[in-house]
């Protein structure tokens, strides 16, 4: 059984032509063709009609499965369809009308389903809400459900059953994944953690994503992601390149696996392959554990709560799991949400919540917090570790940047160390700007943050350059600022252990940042923390810039 991919159409009419043709002059008998998301250029139903019309007149076999891109809701930015006109945006558009538009294309009624392209299971996701509509600091944002997620771990376990490859299709990429898929271009999924999870327990799972348009030659363009607490061969995920730029996969399927190929028409040339074997489905029942902690430090004396899963990534069931934690020699363990022992089903998962808290005299030292996951005798079925650091008391003149967080809550993403606040994968921030001056060292949060060092009371001082980053957010089709918020307002505050040492005035952006100088004398912890002044964090965007302190030598 063999099938195409191709995505990011984007209104190339003349491209998408002549990929087809190649492609049906190729393969004339595949049993379908999926297009990854950027089907059209802005959503509008005629541009669906033209596409509509090529793939008509190409007359190809089978289904076409379709996943919707970003493009698909960018005719807001337009006043007719010839006619930008971004200041009125969205122009009468509205969500359903982008949803309605793309799902009469794809000919269902939700905007995840499942094809069968010759008995072979093709499941397409996308996102189920235009995020900037929801929240002012996102952008094209994919957002998966529950459900969505739910509805996918249930067809991946449906059809893992034989090891045969399972093709899944969504058109951003995740972080750090195929080529061109790290800084901006992976932040997008909201859910990232969460599909990887669904995703890791299948190794026989091949996951197609788009968006970049990055070259199919590059080396990274397909590759294995392994996921902890998930099966150890990970899962395979691929770019499929871009048909503007004469660019598509071809993929045969078997009964011993999968053989992708990637395809540049204007080359006439076969440019990367990659194979993905069957998978034995009858493997004995094996345990992986994957172990989260909340934060990256812990403070003498501080609790931090660790979070555990156990999964069966095998193929049969486990009579009998249970999880047990293990901490070092002093430290103290409090169940919040403890899993129960039993039986582990084939594809189940089974996670839990404890509090662990370092002694108070506990030595600076990164120490391993290991859960185990074990039979009736106590015997070892898989384990999982993750290191947790307890600082030593800062020493100089050192950056907040540079000193490990024992908190660090954010209103979108992380907090940022010597970047503005980005979006929600770390590092994908500008710089720290206000006013017109770049700083090279501090945070960048978004407001409600809370953001703490451990100071142990060695420092005397902590210095800093505050205010709201001059950052304007602006969507992919720069859509500009529609009156639902006031362009971003902030109140910050310091605070040494329990007591507030500074706080601002409402700051605003443009306003004048504000230098700080502050007492911080005998604390054990200092606190940097963000609230929004009007109740909303809509581009509350809080530079703490060149933050520093003074401490013993």
């Amino acid at each position: 059984m063999t099938f195409d991919v191709f995505s990011d159409i984007q209104g190339h009419l003349d491209d998408l032509e002549n990929v087809l043709d190649a492609a049906h002059a190729l393969d004339p008998g595949t049993e379908g063709l999926v297009i990854n998301g950027d089907i059209v250029d802005r959503g509008y139903s005629f541009e669906y009609d033209d596409v509509q019309a090529r793939l008509d007149a190409a007359d190809r076999n089978g289904p076409v499965a379709a996943a919707i891109g970003n493009h698909e809701a960018y005719a807001g930015a337009w006043c007719d369809e010839r006619t930008l006109c971004q200041p009125s945006w969205p122009n009468g558009w509205t969500e359903e009308g982008f949803y309605g538009n793309f799902l009469d294309f794809a000919a269902r009624d939700s905007v995840y389903g499942e094809y069968s392209f010759g008995g072979v299971p093709i499941l397409v996701t996308g996102t189920e809400r235009l995020m900037w509509w929801k929240d002012l600091n996102l952008d094209d944002h994919i957002y998966l459900s529950d459900t969505q997620l739910d509805w996918l771990d249930e067809r991946l376990r449906h059809h893992s059953r034989d090891g045969r490859p399972v093709f899944v299709f969504t058109h951003y990429p995740l972080a750090d994944t195929v080529s061109a898929s790290d800084g901006r271009a992976g932040q997008f999924h909201l859910q990232d953690a969460e599909l990887r999870s669904v995703l890791g327990a299948y190794p026989n799972a091949v996951l197609f994503t788009s968006h970049t348009h990055a070259d199919l030659r590059d080396g990274a363009w397909a590759t294995r992601v392994a996921v902890p607490g998930g099966h150890p061969d990970g899962f395979v995920t691929v770019n499929t390149g871009a048909v503007l730029n004469h660019q598509y996969l071809h993929v045969t399927s078997g009964p011993e696996g999968a053989v992708i190929r990637a395809r540049d028409t204007s080359a006439d040339a076969w440019v990367n392959q990659i194979d993905v074997p069957r998978v034995e489905p009858d493997a004995p029942g094996r345990a992986s554990v994957a172990v989260d902690v909340a934060e990256e430090a812990v403070a003498p004396g501080d609790t931090v709560r660790i979070e555990a899963a156990v999964a069966n990534v095998g193929g049969r069931p486990i009579p009998w799991v249970d999880l047990t934690i293990e901490v070092p020699d002093g430290w103290s363990v409090e169940p919040v949400d403890a899993p129960p022992a039993g039986r582990l089903t084939d594809g189940d998962r089974r996670s839990g919540t404890w509090d662990v808290t370092a002694p108070g005299d506990a030595a600076a030292d990164v120490v391993d917090v290991m859960v185990r996951a074990v039979d009736r005798r106590g015997d070892s079925l898989g384990q999982g570790a993750s290191p947790l650091r307890v600082p030593s008391a800062p020493s100089g003149t050192p950056y907040v940047s540079d000193l490990p967080f024992i908190r660090a809550d954010n209103g979108t993403g992380p907090v940022e160390r010597d970047l503005s606040n980005g979006a929600t994968a770390p590092g994908d921030g500008p710089a720290l700007t206000m006013a017109g001056t770049v700083h090279p060292k501090g945070l960048g949060t978004t407001a409600d943050s809370h953001t703490s060092v451990y100071l142990g009371g060695a420092c005397t001082r902590f210095t800093a350059t505050v205010g709201v980053d001059d950052r304007a957010p602006q969507a992919s089709q720069r859509r500009p600022h529609d009156g639902r918020d006031d362009g971003g307002d902030v109140v910050l505050s310091v605070r040494a252990d329990d007591g507030v040492v500074y706080e601002s005035a409402v700051m605003r952006r443009g306003d004048t940042p504000e230098q700080i100088d502050v007492d911080v004398t005998g604390a054990e912890r200092l606190h940097l923390v963000v609230d929004a002044a009007d109740g909303s964090t809509a581009w509350d965007y809080a530079d703490w810039a060149d933050a520093r302190l003074i401490c013993a030598s």
